[in-house]
């Protein structure tokens, strides 16, 4: 999903609608610029059920290979209290 989709879907939503995401184990915390970044993702690396569908390059260094497509994505991060 590009940032032009996610504004397309999030105006189909009122604007005072409050935004939450999950928390730890339980319930929703509410979302803050803080959460909001850049970061470097390795594409279609997950190979795991526990693991996101795209990996941490920097985690992966070992396991990257030259067909490895790497690119930048913005980050929504659950931040734990």
């Amino acid at each position: 999903m590009t940032v032009s989709e996610v504004i397309k879907l999030l105006q189909e939503y009122p604007a005072s609608l409050r935004v939450v995401v999950n928390g730890y184990e339980e319930g929703y915390d509410d979302l803050s610029p803080e959460q909001i970044s850049i970061a470097k993702i390795s594409l279609s690396t997950g190979k795991h059920h526990w693991e996101g569908q795209h990996g941490d390059p920097c985690r992966q260094v070992e396991e990257t290979s030259e067909t490895t497509k790497i690119e930048e994505a913005l980050v929504l991060r659950r931040v734990s209290n």
